[in-house]
């Protein structure tokens, strides 16, 4: 069983490369982090959220929903931002397959890895 801990440093490798796909595509600096206040943990795992630090600064962030790093495998899951935390983590445990499953391949970069639809 994993802990925290690592889910937390696997949560850590996703951001750093969503700052680098933003730093791609934006002139200036751009500082995101996990909530930890908004982390919260259940039996199959933890939900992190994350944004830009300062709350006063526009996000260039699209589709940042939160994130489950599942405590067994730590396989990672992206919540729709179309649908509430809750009902998010309600289709995360009926059928997990219908969030995004995110994998990061052998050059650094996060995928989505299954296309299955939420409404399937």
């Amino acid at each position: 069983m994993n802990t925290k801990e690592q889910a937390q440093t696997i949560m850590q490798e996703y951001i750093d490369f969503i700052i680098k796909d933003v730093l791609w595509n934006e002139e200036e600096e751009i500082d995101i982090i996990i909530y930890e206040d908004a982390t919260e943990e259940f039996d199959f795992g933890w939900v992190f959220c994350y944004d830009v630090r300062d709350p006063d600064k526009e996000s260039p962030l699209i589709g940042n929903g939160p994130v489950i790093v599942e405590r067994d495998t730590l396989d990672t899951y992206k919540m729709h931002t179309a649908y509430s935390y809750e009902d998010n983590v309600k289709m995360y445990l009926k059928d997990k397959m219908k969030l995004g499953k995110l994998e990061k391949d052998d050059d650094g970069f996060w995928d989505i890895v299954n296309f299955r639809s939420y409404n399937d």
